[in-house]
């Protein structure tokens, strides 16, 4: 069970939670609840404010002047004559009188049996008055007072005025309602019982777990037993206690039937998807695949036979091409990459899937904002993704050791192989020239000079092979690493700028909802 004071704290909890968030109507009567919760108690607990409420004709004045020992209240069966409520009292109750701005005071001596010292007894004009400030004063003071006594008339006890607009609404206020069928003299004692019974049945569909008390001020049927059950209640000087209690639980009742159930929220695999889908538009793919396609380019150049590594020049580095080669020490701010409206429409399509799914069970209202919020960010997430790319370190500065070593070898080569083509040049041109030249030594049987130039033509062949399919592997892997890289650094963009908002509003979904279950058990043991 929660304690009214717990009950006070929950429910200033619940009202900064639901700010937006729920109705203005329900925000509101939360708020005026609190601050009446807070005024009545600093008004004093050990007073009990007895109201009669009644439509015109029950005899609600009649039962008050009774009750109250004296002709305080004036009596009509055709309309309403109470215009304001009149309070009886054994002594001065002014704090508590002036909070409930009632202005008709009267002090009578021996007022009760039991316990008179403690009880204000109130007869306030008709909930069914043909005068709106009436009515209104009696919707007031229905939801402030501590005991509430209904009158009903036996001809029209089914009255859908005061079982709809009142009865019903106080399901949580059994504990400090009375319903009393007034008139009962007017009634065939032969169908007494069976009419009471009605009466009843109607009060529990009503929701009201209240004990009927059939009274009639001409007989003085039933009037002892209800001075008695008033007395009661206002012994215990829980009435008013009692009352808020119920009021704080309705508040959770109305609360929760509004937020609904709990949503599930977002799920590890929800935000992989969210994250990946903003990764894939802001062209992770594209910028892994000029990583690869720069380190082929800038590889070939590195490991290529000398001779033909002029025809790379003819091509573009394709990071160049997406604005993604840092400028003389300065880092790039945006790409060339950057999501088209197709793509963060794509995002958006699958943000709003997902947090259908995430909110599914939250008002209609909460959904909605939720998932228009969330698909807003998706370009500035995209935007943010951009940014992230552009200024992520893509290894374009680095130059495998393998490469150089590739390199050394290509030359070392070439340069054989220009060696023995010059030798064979000038041998040509000695036998033209018909110069005596020494024999060139032979590495067996073969002479040096074509042994070189087509040894040194064949081993670049074998290199520059042999460096193109490494370096093809070492593309594959850069491509691999790159988009990993990329990813996870945008994998927190999109938790900081698009699913933060939305763990933090379902969050605060849950614990107004777990706020408002404990609202429902303020007084309940």
């Amino acid at each position: 069970m929660t304690t009214l004071n717990e009950g006070l704290h929950d429910l200033s909890r619940a009202i900064d939670l639901a700010e937006d968030r729920v109705s203005p109507a329900l925000l509101s009567r939360a708020r005026e609840l609190r601050d009446a919760i807070v005024d009545r108690q600093a008004a004093g607990l050990e007073t009990t404010v007895v109201a009669l409420f009644g439509a015109t004709g029950s005899g609600k004045s009649s039962l008050f002047n009774t009750l109250a020992k004296t002709n305080l209240s004036k009596v009509s069966a055709s309309r309403p004559t109470t215009n304001e409520p009149i309070a009886v009292s054994e002594q001065s109750a002014t704090e508590i009188l002036d909070w409930l701005h009632v202005r008709d005071r009267h002090i009578r001596p021996h007022l009760f049996n039991k316990h008179g010292d403690r009880i204000v007894l109130l007869d306030l004009p008709d909930v069914d008055s043909t005068e709106e400030a009436n009515r209104e004063i009696a919707q007031r003071l229905a939801g402030v007072v501590d005991v509430l006594v209904w009158v009903l008339d036996p001809q029209k006890y089914a009255d859908a005025v005061v079982h709809e607009d009142y009865l019903r609404p106080m399901t949580e206020h059994s504990d400090v309602t009375l319903v009393v069928l007034n008139q009962i003299d007017t009634v065939d004692p032969a169908e007494r019982d069976a009419m009471i019974a009605d009466a009843q049945r109607i009060i529990r569909e009503d929701g009201l777990s209240a004990r009927i008390i059939a009274t009639s001020t001409r007989t003085g049927e039933g009037i002892a037993g209800l001075r008695s059950t008033i007395e009661s209640v206002a012994g215990s000087q829980q009435a008013a206690h009692d009352r808020m209690a119920a009021d704080v639980r309705a508040i959770g009742t109305d609360l929760s039937k509004e937020l609904g159930t709990k949503a599930p929220g977002l799920t590890k695999k929800n935000r992989e998807q969210i994250a990946t889908a903003v990764a894939s538009a802001a062209g992770v793919d594209q910028v892994a695949k000029a990583a690869a396609g720069s380190y082929r380019f800038r590889g070939r150049k590195w490991v290529g036979w000398p001779a033909l590594r002029w025809l790379t020049n003819v091509r573009v580095d394709p990071l160049k091409g997406l604005h993604l080669v840092p400028d003389k020490g300065d880092v790039p701010t945006l790409t060339g990459v950057r999501a088209t409206p197709a793509k963060e429409s794509q995002v958006r399509g699958l943000v709003r899937t997902i947090m259908g799914e995430a909110t599914e069970g939250l008002p209609a209202a909460w959904r909605r904002d939720l998932t228009e919020s969330t698909e807003y960010r998706t370009g500035t997430v995209l935007d943010h993704a951009d940014r992230v790319i552009a200024s992520t370190d893509l290894g374009y500065d680095k130059r495998p050791a393998w490469w150089q070593v590739m390199n050394f070898l290509q030359w070392l080569f070439f340069v054989v192989a220009i060696v023995g083509l010059g030798w064979l040049i000038a041998i040509w041109a000695a036998n033209a020239l018909v110069l005596p030249l020494p024999d060139p030594p032979k590495l067996g049987e073969v002479p040096l000079p074509p042994l070189l130039f087509l040894g040194g033509l064949l081993v670049g062949l074998v290199l520059t092979i042999i460096g193109r399919l490494c370096v093809n592997r070492g593309a594959a892997s850069v491509e691999k690493r790159v988009r990993k890289r990329l990813i996870k650094q945008i994998h927190p963009v999109a938790e900081e700028h698009m699913l933060n908002d939305v763990d933090r509003v379902l969050e605060e979904s849950r614990m107004l909802s777990d706020v408002a279950g404990r609202l429902t058990t303020v007084g309940k043991k």
